[in-house]
C-alpha cells in the first residue's frame, strides 16, 4: 500500500544522484513528486495527481540537464533559497500546460460577433470595452480576438476598446508578444483575415507575424490566477478556456466568483468546452454551452 502523501513528504532526500552527462538521470521519488505538487499547488492552483509523475520528470530533467544539477532534491532547495522568485517561475513555466490556437472552438467568437459585438456598435459614441483573456499561452486566443473587433467595427476608432492577455508562464508571453507563428497557423483562420498578417522572408520564410495594428490592441502581463485581479474597474468579457480543469473543484468554485466579481452587470464569460459549471455553485446565468452572464 502507498504511503499518504503527508508521510512521503516527511522522507528524507533521494538516495539516488546521477552525472549530468547522463543519459537516464535521477528517479523522481514520491517525496520529491509531492514537494514539487504542493509548491506548484501552492502558488500556481494547479492540481498535479499521481499519474502526472513521468510528465513532470521529464520537464525537470531538462532543467536539471540544463543547470548541471545532480538530483530534484537540489533543485528543489535552489527554488526555495531563491529570493526573487525566478526559480519559482522557471519551474510554473515548466510544469504548466499551453495548448491553444487561432480561432479555437469557433462558436465563442461567432456569438461574440452576432450576439456581442452588435450590441456594444450601436451609439456613435467612443467605444470603451475590456476583453480579458485569461491563460492566453502563446497568443493565438486575444490576437483573435482583436482580429475581430477590427473585422467587425471597420472604420470605427477602436482605440478605447483593450484585449487584456495574462498567462502565468514566461516563455509563452515572450512568444506571444512577437505574434510570429507557422504559417500554417492561419488554416483556421477565414480568408479575408490573411490581411492581419504580414509574411517573412529570408530566414522568416514560412512564417507569419501578426500585423503592428493588432498587436497594438492586446496588453501581455504575467499573472497568476490565484493572486488578486489587477483591473481596476470591471470588464466586459473573460475568456478562460481550458484553464480550469487544472484546478481542483474548490479552487475553480473560488475563481468563478473572482470572475463573477470582475464582470461589469451583463457580461459575460467564455469557458472552454470540456468545462462546465453545472456542478458548482455561482450567480452567473446559463446562457448556451460554455458561455455565461453575469
Amino acid at each position: 500500500m502507498a504511503a499518504p502523501a503527508d508521510e512521503l513528504l516527511k522522507t528524507g532526500k533521494s538516495p539516488v544522484t546521477w552525472s549530468p552527462g547522463s543519459v537516464k538521470g535521477p528517479e523522481l521519488s514520491d517525496a520529491e513528486f509531492f514537494r514539487f505538487c504542493r509548491l506548484v499547488h501552492q502558488h500556481a492552483g494547479i492540481h498535479l495527481t499521481a499519474h502526472k509523475k513521468e510528465m513532470v520528470r521529464a520537464r525537470l530533467m531538462k532543467i536539471l540537464r540544463s543547470r548541471a544539477l545532480a538530483n530534484f532534491q537540489e533543485y528543489y532547495e535552489l527554488i526555495l533559497a531563491d529570493k526573487s522568485g525566478a526559480e519559482l517561475a522557471g519551474l510554473l513555466d515548466a510544469l504548466s500546460t499551453n495548448l491553444t490556437s487561432f480561432w479555437r472552438e469557433p462558436g465563442h467568437f461567432q456569438f461574440l460577433a452576432q450576439e456581442v459585438l452588435p450590441e456594444w456598435g450601436q451609439g456613435r459614441g467612443p467605444l470603451r470595452k475590456t476583453l480579458w483573456s485569461a491563460g492566453c499561452s502563446t497568443g493565438e486566443e486575444p490576437y483573435t480576438l482583436a482580429m475581430l473587433l477590427m473585422d467587425t467595427f471597420s472604420g470605427r476608432d477602436i482605440s478605447g476598446i483593450k484585449v487584456c492577455a495574462s498567462d502565468l508562464n514566461t516563455q509563452v508571453l515572450s512568444q506571444a508578444e512577437l505574434g510570429i507563428y507557422p504559417q500554417a497557423r492561419m488554416e483556421t483562420l477565414p480568408l479575408e483575415w490573411r490581411r492581419f498578417f504580414q509574411k517573412g522572408i529570408r530566414e522568416k520564410t514560412g512564417f507569419v507575424q501578426v500585423k503592428r495594428e493588432v498587436r497594438r490592441l492586446v496588453q501581455f502581463f504575467r499573472f497568476n490566477l490565484m493572486d488578486p485581479f489587477p483591473f481596476r474597474e470591471e470588464v466586459d468579457v473573460i475568456f478562460c478556456r481550458n484553464v480550469m480543469i487544472y484546478f481542483e473543484k474548490n479552487t475553480q468554485i473560488k475563481l468563478v466568483e473572482k470572475f463573477h466579481h470582475a464582470l461589469k452587470p451583463g457580461g459575460y464569460l467564455f469557458i472552454g468546452h470540456s468545462e462546465s459549471l453545472c456542478n458548482h455553485q455561482h450567480r452567473f446565468k446559463y446562457v448556451k454551452p460554455a458561455i455565461y452572464r453575469k
